[in-house]
């Protein structure tokens, strides 16, 4: 209890560390950039993320790439996120035939299908895939991940890190008006509203989406010892949510609307059952193998 208690804590604390960095982040970026506030709450919390869980490890005395998640040869963690991402690509690929089978989503004609703008949406696509894999994982599977199994054990740590990850995807800043005069502790006054989604049932489908992905990547970590899998399968599927966003859109006028999130326009009931299937054919497998290996 006590392990999970500290686990629980320092997710808090990476958050509270996220709104206080995002005023500086803005005076640095906005120059360049000038984006909303709560896009920089967005990445001031993930760059939080990634130092609070390095601390945690640190506690522990774990601190390290392996504790991260980067363990191995370098050929062969470029190889298991290579598989990784065909293997996210194909569950993503699942989903979308479906949607576009039950008319939840159809093909948008409008837009413009050229050898320069697929080649540049495609880039970006893989790059965002990537780099959302990279900092996600390395958070979630990696330090969370690690400091949670050297205190617990499997079970637990694959249910309570996959319990934070679907959590924290429904924290979310609401745009500030125009006139507010934004200052280091705006961040922390807008918290108590990000909490808003808790309290209604509609995001169920959503959350339990993510949290059998969580499930999923974790088996996958416990599986491959580094989070090269976990990597490719995340950015795979966010490629390929990024490709539909561009080439689809979502009818609102089918009779299966319902299977599918109000949040988004992809997750939802379809998802969680696919990705379920997914993590129970691998869970199966995974056990397959070692009921082989240790000949019983």
């Amino acid at each position: 209890m006590r392990a999970i208690i500290v686990f629980s804590l320092f997710v808090v604390l990476a958050f509270f560390v996220g709104a206080i960095l995002a005023y500086p982040l803005k005076l640095l970026l906005d120059p360049a950039m000038d984006l909303a506030f709560r896009k920089y709450l967005t990445y001031a919390t993930l760059i939080s993320g990634l130092l609070i869980s390095g601390i945690y490890l640190h506690i522990y005395h774990l601190l390290s790439f392996k504790a991260f998640g980067y363990s191995g040869k370098l050929n062969k963690f470029f190889t298991g996120m290579m598989n990784g991402f065909v293997y996210g690509v194909i569950i993503m690929a699942m989903i979308e035939v479906l949607l576009l089978s039950l008319g939840i989503h159809e093909l948008d004609h409008t837009r413009s299908i050229t050898l320069n703008s697929i080649s540049l949406l495609l880039i970006k696509a893989v790059l965002a895939g990537f780099l959302i894999g990279v900092i996600e994982e390395s958070i979630f599977r990696g330090a969370l991940f690690t400091g949670l199994y050297k205190q617990t054990g499997a079970v637990i740590t694959v249910f309570f890190s996959s319990l934070v990850y679907s959590t924290v995807h429904f924290i979310r800043y609401r745009d500030l008006p125009a006139d507010v005069d934004i200052n280091w502790l705006t961040g922390i006054s807008m918290m108590p509203e990000t909490f808003r989604r808790f309290i209604e049932w509609s995001i169920l489908d959503y959350f339990l989406t993510l949290f059998i992905f969580g499930v999923l990547l974790g088996l996958l970590r416990l599986k491959h010892k580094s989070i090269a899998a976990c990597i490719g399968v995340h950015a795979g599927i966010v490629m390929l949510i990024k490709l539909a966003d561009y080439f689809t859109n979502r009818t609102h006028n089918s009779n299966f609307d319902y299977l599918v999130s109000q949040y988004n326009s992809t997750f939802g009931w379809i998802s969680f059952i696919v990705i379920l299937l997914f993590t129970i054919f691998y869970f199966v497998k995974v056990q397959n193998r070692h009921t082989t290996n240790t000949g019983i």
